[in-house]
């Protein structure tokens, strides 16, 4: 247990410290900025098309719609950052030939396992927060949210908790999968969080994005586009306690790095030199 927490320290700061290259950190910053460009882009201009027209629907219209839109575009960056260094946990030591070095250290693949497992969730929320604290003020100059404070302390610990639990699926996919784990991660995506999560059905509620879209509405109010939050319900159903959808990801995330590890530790995997 000693070598697999010394390890993971150890490959959490080297990660880190990798992550300062000048390729990794303009990917970064294109991330980051990207949320807060587009609603610059969108809600700008739709903000002075509304003033020049003295339309007051267009304005209630952009209120509506701008907590939505933040969420959406934060999501995106934060799943892209999670799928560029979550996902390929295997095969960049494999592509770096130095998985031999660390398969034959005590703890070695386990610490490799929860090292860059922490290290991505670690700049995947970090990405994720400076969109959001930019995208927070940009909208609040705009005077399109009611409580800026609270929607982003809201959002930042739901990041928090989507970067815990996606890192831990991604990494979990990076060793089953791990020659094209950042395609069936995104098959993933599309087939559970995108397709499952939307069906108006009990396996809805197996995927993440439902129980993070739960807790998303109950603090910081419903921001769903398209229906009412009574539509919502008579769809999807009453809505549950905040702890049970805290225990369900927190058994999901916990299920996923346990798979992980399991098959990090037990499988032999093919490296170049064997092809």
């Amino acid at each position: 247990m000693i070598h697999w927490l010394l390890g993971a320290i150890a490959t959490f700061r080297f990660e880190i410290l990798r992550s300062f290259t000048y390729q990794r950190m303009a990917v970064s910053v294109v991330l980051a900025l990207f949320p807060p460009v587009m609603v610059v882009l969108i809600f700008g201009a739709s903000q002075i098309f509304g003033q020049v027209s003295q339309n007051d629907n267009v304005v209630h219209a952009l209120r509506a719609t701008a907590p939505f839109a933040i969420i959406f575009l934060v999501s995106l960056v934060c799943l892209l950052s999670l799928l560029l260094w979550a996902s390929p946990n295997v095969l960049s030591e494999l592509e770096g030939k130095s998985w031999g070095f660390v398969a034959c250290r005590p703890g070695g693949r386990m610490a490799l396992y929860l090292g860059k497992y922490f290290a991505a969730v670690a700049v995947s929320f970090l990405i994720s927060i400076i969109a959001l604290s930019v995208c927070v003020l940009i909208t609040q100059r705009m005077s399109l949210l009611a409580s800026p404070e609270q929607y982003w302390r809201s959002l930042a610990a739901i990041y928090l908790i989507a970067s815990l639990g996606y890192g831990a699926i991604f990494s979990m996919i990076g060793t089953i999968f791990y020659k094209r784990s950042m395609v069936v991660a995104a098959g993933y995506l599309v087939f559970s969080e995108v397709f499952l999560a939307s069906i108006p059905a009990v396996l809805s509620k197996f995927t993440l994005r439902f129980h993070l879209q739960e807790l998303g509405i109950k603090w910081i109010g419903f921001f769903l586009p398209g229906n009412s939050e009574q539509e919502y319900r008579t769809l999807f159903g009453a809505a549950m306690p905040v702890w049970q959808h805290l225990l369900a990801i927190g058994v999901g995330t916990s299920l996923a790095l346990l798979i992980g590890a399991i098959v990090i530790t037990n499988r032999q995997f093919i490296t170049s030199e064997e092809n």
